[in-house]
């Protein structure tokens, strides 16, 4: 398996448990098995997208953003996420639980990049 996929793999496997283990947390966050497979999914996928985007364009001076910035990214990430799948089978409500669920979710990227050690090295400019 090349770098590229184990990296995605593994911020998968991180994503769908730091999900799992916010969602057992907060009881305004609610998930069911499909809509829950559906959202680790697109929220993997969110998640990568977007920070490749913001790891090529900003500039390298710039990174100072990391706690903000990873924080913003799982906001939109997840608010990507919710809008997408089904209230039915993916649904966080509540400003509190918001929070919560993006700290608990950023935390575990934190926790995954300090693991992955293979991802691929950003594009220089």
């Amino acid at each position: 398996m090349n770098a590229l996929a184990k990296s995605i793999v593994v911020a998968a496997v991180a994503n769908t448990a730091s999900l799992a283990f916010a969602a057992w947390i907060f009881s305004d966050f609610n998930v069911r098995h499909t809509g829950f497979i559906f959202a680790a999914v697109l929220f993997t996928f969110f998640a990568v997208a977007l920070k490749g985007i913001v790891v090529n364009t900003v500039n390298r001076f710039a990174r100072g953003y990391t706690v903000i910035g990873g924080l913003v990214l799982t906001w939109v990430a997840l608010l990507l996420t919710d809008l997408i799948v089904p209230a039915r089978g993916f649904a966080i409500d509540g400003f509190g639980t918001w929070l919560g669920v993006i700290a608990i979710v950023w935390a575990a990227g934190i926790a995954y990049g300090e693991v992955d050690t293979t991802a691929p090295a950003p594009r220089r400019v």
